[in-house]
């Protein structure tokens, strides 16, 4: 079975994810741009079953309506990089 690995920049968030995803979507609308800034935004959808946190603990964020972002709360500790 397929297994994809991935780490957030610093380290602290860690996540397994197990078997083919069951979207990608590439998008550029405005809060997507803002919240990865980038012009681009790739997004990979896996279901929870297959998605295991490895390590660390996501801070949630929310903007739009229905939308929840999860992001590692040490990306603002600049001591840390």
């Amino acid at each position: 079975m397929r297994r994809e690995t991935g780490a957030c920049f610093c380290g602290g968030i860690a996540a397994a994810m197990d078997g083919e995803p069951f979207w990608i979507c590439y998008d550029h609308d405005d809060d997507c741009r803002r919240a990865i800034g980038s012009p681009m935004t790739i997004w990979i959808g896996y279901r929870p079953e297959q998605f295991q946190l490895l390590r660390g603990t996501p801070k949630a964020f929310s903007k739009t309506p229905g939308v929840t972002r999860t992001f590692c709360p040490g990306l603002w500790k600049l001591d840390r990089l």
